[in-house]
């Protein structure tokens, strides 16, 4: 979770973008490109500031990002009560309603409430009162598939609420959704495309993976050379929203899909990629992903091998 977040201006918010730690840096080159104004990377993500385009933008193209969280509230604070009255004075209202399965996140650093799960219920309670004096119902508490979703982080002194936009963690892409399309230790596709970030790896550049497994890291690299927004086979948490603006996401959605028609119409050398392991499992997985993934069979050249002698 991130420190004290940009205050925003009159027409843009204050956003935060949590990633794997030592993939701050990159983050930040990334999101500047999206357009993302102020960034600031601190421990586990970037500090940005954006309008809803930005913060749109952010979650269907991030390849590096976690989560994208929007600040709603911030104010200094002393005891439970003081979160609660945070809570209760934010227009919830303009985000859910009762109708929005609701959860609660809190976490901290140097805070000196003695119970953190005593803090998160009185966040909780902040939000259902308000809605409950505004809308006359309250919303139901689901922690496993949340329509709206709430982050609470308390330093020493100061607290700041954000409101979910991303749903489920930006990593699930959406391919690798169906039985049997992870390994035994997948790695999450976030981190896979921070490797290649840090690695300088461009499409224009051979890659080949002797440790493939499900494949993560080639699916990442044939969509980047293929100009695939990592998000536009999955659904957000923004969708949901009352405040969600229908019109501009079907046009950035629009937008991304036109990108990878020309991607895969312009003249260019294709990009080498190879992948192997030695258990052919993990290569039937890999061939499996790349199908669900929306990518040529030819994209990837896969065979079972023995790294050791794998030429």
């Amino acid at each position: 979770m991130p420190p004290t977040a940009l205050a925003p201006d009159a027409h843009e918010a204050g956003l935060f973008a949590a990633c794997p730690r030592g993939l701050e840096a990159a983050l930040a080159a990334e999101l500047t490109g999206m357009g993302a104004r102020d960034c600031r990377a601190v421990a586990g993500g970037v500090l940005f500031g954006g309008d809803r385009e930005v913060a749109y933008r952010a979650n269907l193209w991030s390849r590096l990002a976690s989560r994208v969280l929007r600040q709603v509230a911030q104010r200094r604070y002393r005891d439970d009560d003081d979160l609660y009255r945070l809570a209760l004075g934010v227009e919830w209202e303009r985000y859910f309603d009762a109708a929005h399965g609701l959860r609660v996140d809190l976490s901290a650093v140097r805070s000196p409430l003695r119970s953190l799960n005593y803090a998160t219920l009185r966040v909780k309670d902040g939000i259902v009162d308000r809605l409950r004096e505004r809308t006359g119902a309250r919303p139901s508490i689901d922690t496993r598939s949340p329509d709206a979703r709430v982050f609470a982080y308390l330093e020493d002194r100061q607290a700041t609420l954000y409101l979910d936009l991303s749903g489920e963690p930006l990593f699930k892409r959406g391919w690798r959704s169906g039985p049997n399309a992870k390994g035994e230790a997948p790695l999450k596709e976030n981190l896979a495309a921070g490797l290649l970030a840090l690695s300088g790896w461009t499409p224009a550049m051979p890659l080949y993976d002797p440790f493939c497994g499900s494949g993560a890291i080639v699916i990442e690299a044939a969509q980047i050379a293929l100009d695939i927004a990592p998000g536009l086979s999955r659904t957000f948490g923004l969708e949901k929203l009352r405040d969600h603006d229908p019109k501009l996401w079907v046009s950035l959605r629009a937008d991304a899909i036109r990108r990878v028609q020309a991607a895969r119409h312009r003249d260019r050398p294709t990009t080498s990629l190879a992948a192997s392991d030695i258990d052919p499992r993990a290569i039937e997985q890999t061939r499996r992903n790349l199908e669900r993934a929306g990518l040529p069979m030819q994209a990837i050249e896969t065979r079972v091998a023995d790294a050791v002698k794998a030429r």
